[in-house]
């Protein structure tokens, strides 16, 4: 599966990683007001021409910012301020205690199957999967609404409706890190639908050429659209 295939590819090694510093200070949570205000700003700034539709998409999008809320306190547990980086399976076991683990790689949270892996370095993986349905989690968003500075590190794309985005997070309490989603949109009614969000829970944070160096025949670009 593509998605194994790009998160395994994800893990680079320090000395050629970006480091975890800060970036601009992150903004104030967002109320659904705020979100809807922002989502329109930015579609219409991307798409001009979508004045008559806009606000229904903003609308239908805010239910999947909040039903990401357990996928991100899962991830976000992995990297609290002043707290060493997770070394191994078990450091990322104990910190996401809202998991329930199965077992000492596999657990379920909220719908979402979570696994954490070396390879080599320490990943958290959450996984949702459905045949025919939209996919109904927006991790980034939901990270802006919590007031996270998510900046767009590189991102390719199969099609419209299949991509893999890297993104840097600097949220509020916490310290940065690198958040993969691979999204697919299942194009016929009996097709699969599904998304991968992971993090490395070691902080390494990939530059662009460092995913391209990994995964050298896609086309990754810089902007990462939603």
């Amino acid at each position: 599966m593509r998605a194994a295939l790009f998160v395994a590819s994800l893990a680079c090694l320090t000395a050629v990683c970006a480091p975890a510093t800060a970036h601009a200070p992150a903004r104030p949570q967002e109320t659904q007001a705020q979100f809807l205000d922002r989502c329109r700003a930015e579609t219409l700034a991307f798409e001009p021409g979508a004045v008559t539709w806009v606000d229904a998409a903003c609308a239908e999008k805010w239910p999947s910012v909040t039903r990401s809320n357990p996928m991100l306190d899962a991830i976000l547990s992995v990297f609290v301020a002043d707290t060493p980086s997770a070394l191994d399976p078990a450091d990322v076991r104990a910190r996401a205690s809202m998991v329930r683990w199965r077992s000492t790689t596999e657990g379920q949270l909220a719908g979402l199957n979570v696994e954490v892996t070396r390879t080599p370095t320490t990943r958290i993986i959450l996984n949702w999967s459905a045949t025919g349905e939209p996919v109904p989690y927006d991790p980034v968003e939901a990270l802006k609404v919590r007031g996270a500075r998510v900046d767009p590190i590189g991102c390719y794309a199969y099609g419209a409706g299949e991509s893999n985005s890297v993104w840097r997070v600097a949220a509020p309490g916490h310290v940065p890190f690198a958040l993969s989603v691979y999204r697919r949109e299942a194009p016929t009614a009996s097709a699969l639908s599904y998304i991968t969000v992971s993090a490395d829970a070691e902080r390494n944070i990939p530059t662009l050429d460092d995913l391209r160096a990994a995964e050298p025949d896609p086309n990754w670009m810089e902007a990462c659209p939603q």
